[in-house]
């Protein structure tokens, strides 16, 4: 059997909130004016924590919500653009901290999109019965490559984690998935390691509602779907302005499309787990519901995933 499942999802938000009028006040703005032009009315700073304190507590409060041996997880995979060290992997830290004696640990720089890719090898490695469970964990610290002179990163970019426990599914399940990458493109969204985050606003915008379009349709047509039969999209969570776009060029409502971006910004890796949670834990979802995750970004990468709940 190829099928796998999710066994549950957790996230986890830093503690200290910016709000708008934060920003208003320290860049001159009218109220209303960041809201107008991304959606976004707060976000989550991680002042005090690191990125590997996130990325855990994401990890535990996803395997609190599941009865599972925690030693049959086999894999965890963390997807960040924003980790703090190059040895040991975030994923390691993981390990370390839950006390998994035997486990496959690595982490994956893939852009915006990486929780795609992530999720995507997870099921490679569970549908060939080498692991029982693989636990995917997307987290970025992103606030710290935010150049406070930069307007347009300031008020989109979030940190936060989220993670997602997958496992075997015991009966037979849709799956398809549809990734692609156009690293001639990089240019438009970097990021070095000793300097700030650099974005082409418009031409990010143009990526997000062409590309991303085009790929959810090749998607469907490859696993013979249609939009009608898909319950929600969970796209990453870039701007608002670029999910509705996307929603109009798909022909369907925007309420067909989960959107979170309001509440905690665009957190990069984290924000199609913590989404994805969000969407389960209100119970909107039921067995056998079909559902797209999209994810866009940096690299440039691109990646849709449909599956059956």
């Amino acid at each position: 059997m190829n099928s796998i499942k999710i066994i549950a999802n957790g996230s986890y938000l830093p503690k200290y909130k910016l709000e708008n009028k934060e920003l208003n006040k320290k860049y001159n703005l009218e109220e209303g004016w960041i809201e107008k032009r991304s959606g976004i009315k707060t976000r989550y700073y991680a002042l005090d924590e690191t990125i590997e304190e996130m990325a855990t507590k994401a990890a535990i409060n996803t395997i609190k919500k599941t009865k599972i041996d925690i030693q049959k997880i086999g894999a965890i995979i963390v997807t960040t653009t924003s980790t703090d060290k190059l040895m040991p992997g975030i994923s390691y830290l993981i390990q370390k901290k839950l006390d998994i004696k035997k486990c496959m640990c690595f982490d994956i720089l893939a852009g915006c999109s990486g929780y795609i890719n992530a999720f995507d090898i997870a099921r490679k490695y569970i549908i060939a019965e080498e692991i029982e469970y693989v636990l995917i964990v997307g987290v970025e610290k992103i606030s710290k490559y935010i150049d406070d002179k930069d307007i347009g990163t300031k008020i989109l970019l979030g940190d936060g984690a989220g993670a997602t426990l997958i496992g075997k599914a015991s009966k037979e399940k849709i799956y398809e998935k549809n990734i692609e990458s156009f690293g001639q493109e990089g240019e438009i969204l970097k990021c070095d390691s000793n300097s700030s985050l650099y974005m082409n606003g418009k031409e990010i915008y143009k990526f997000g509602i062409t590309k991303t379009v085009e790929n959810i349709q090749k998607l469907l047509e490859k696993s013979n779907t249609s939009i009608e039969d898909i319950k929600y999209i969970v796209p990453h969570q870039s701007n608002l302005r670029i999910i509705e776009n996307m929603a109009k060029k798909l022909n369907i409502k925007k309420e067909k499309i989960y959107i979170n971006i309001q509440k905690i910004g665009n957190t990069f890796n984290a924000s199609i787990p913590i989404a994805l949670e969000e969407l389960t834990k209100s119970n909107k979802i039921k067995e056998n519901d079909k559902i797209v995750l999209i994810g866009y970004g940096g690299g440039l990468n691109l990646g849709s995933i449909l599956l059956e709940f």
